[in-house]
């Protein structure tokens, strides 16, 4: 893997990270560790996506 992939399999890692924390919060029943989840996996998608725009340029 060249450094570009690995920054960006990096943030899809951050995102599988919220996917995790919001499904522990959805069995723990604990509202507030689901939307920390979900917070996790917006920001972790988000990045991915301007790191990867910014590296085609």
């Amino acid at each position: 893997m060249n450094d570009e992939q690995k920054v960006l399999f990096k943030q899809l890692q951050l995102a599988g990270l919220g996917i995790v924390i919001g499904i522990f919060g959805l069995f723990a029943k604990h509202r507030a560790i689901f939307w920390i989840g979900i917070g996790v996996l917006v920001w972790g998608i988000a990045r991915f996506l301007l790191i990867r725009h910014f590296l085609s340029r």
